[in-house]
């Protein structure tokens, strides 16, 4: 059985039953496997593909690389994407934004603004019959040093605090910090593969023995779709390596790669009955024009 189904979208006509997913661009990262530009193209290309033809897009967390809301000062970074958001909303689509560990901080431009959703994370919805838990993912870590961690950064003293920075000095400091994340090492060695694997399985399995049909994350930059008991765990992948995304339609979910992915994914830890179906798996070779 495949683990994705490769996807030329820009050419096909999009139901608006259709409900998408995607995470982790990573938005002006300085980590590239293709100029920033070229990036924002690939995702550009997608939301406009859906675009008044989709019921709703989820945007699961950390799809800027740094994203900080000050009262007076907007972030110059992937203006462009944030342009394509509006447009998409204004064509009828429900574009709903949960933080990730990058992102934390989304605020009243996307909400007040730009007609953006922030339901927080997670979110326990009902859709199309099933039921869904949607995270970004990190907080499937149950260790004391991240949940430390989290409860800092979402203090308002340190928001006050880091609002005193002027926004350059913020965006420095905060891409010097992501230059270290833990985000980067999961797609990394054999053993934090296996770490990484280790706890999403184990938090989805307490999620679906809840009653929960399909869990959906980001964060660890797999993409994977994985039966866990009685239900399904899946993992988004990213916009950085995989251009990749979830589709829910009649009630399946599905995980693709877009035509403009620089890599096809390929499960590093070879487990059975997660590798591709065919070679018309594999991701085209750069965006459509249709």
């Amino acid at each position: 059985m495949a683990y994705f189904e490769s996807s030329t979208f820009s050419l096909e006509k999009l139901l608006s039953h259709k409900v998408y997913f995607i995470s982790d661009a990573h938005l002006g990262s300085t980590k590239l496997r293709r100029t920033e530009h070229e990036k924002e193209d690939a995702l550009i290309d997608f939301l406009r593909a859906i675009r008044g033809r989709a019921e709703a897009l989820y945007i699961v967390g950390d799809l800027f690389d740094f994203w900080f809301e000050y009262r007076s000062a907007v972030s110059s970074t992937s203006l462009r994407i944030v342009c394509e958001l509006y447009a998409l909303v204004q064509s009828g689509v429900r574009v709903l934004y949960i933080p990730g560990n990058h992102d934390l901080w989304p605020g009243t431009l996307y909400s007040e603004h730009l007609g953006i959703e922030l339901p927080g994370d997670p979110v326990s919805i009902v859709c199309q019959g099933k039921r869904l838990h949607i995270t970004h993912g990190d907080s499937l870590r149950k260790d004391v040093k991240f949940r430390l961690s989290r409860y800092v950064l979402k203090h308002r003293l340190a928001i006050a605090l880091f609002r005193l920075l002027h926004p350059d000095i913020g965006h420095w400091l905060a891409r010097k910090t992501s230059s270290y994340s833990e985000v980067r090492t999961k797609v990394g060695s054999p053993q934090t593969i296996l770490q990484a694997r280790d706890i999403y399985r184990a938090g989805a399995a307490e999620i679906i023995d809840r009653g929960v049909d399909i869990v959906i994350c980001g964060h660890y930059h797999h993409l994977r779709k994985i039966q866990i008991g009685a239900g399904t765990l899946v993992i988004l992948g990213d916009w950085m390596r995989y251009d990749s995304y979830a589709v829910l339609e009649n009630g399946a979910i599905s995980i693709h790669q877009w035509n403009t992915a620089p890599e096809r994914y390929r499960d590093p830890l070879n487990e059975e009955g997660l590798s591709p179906e065919s070679p018309d798996a594999s991701p085209g070779s750069g965006p459509s024009t249709q």
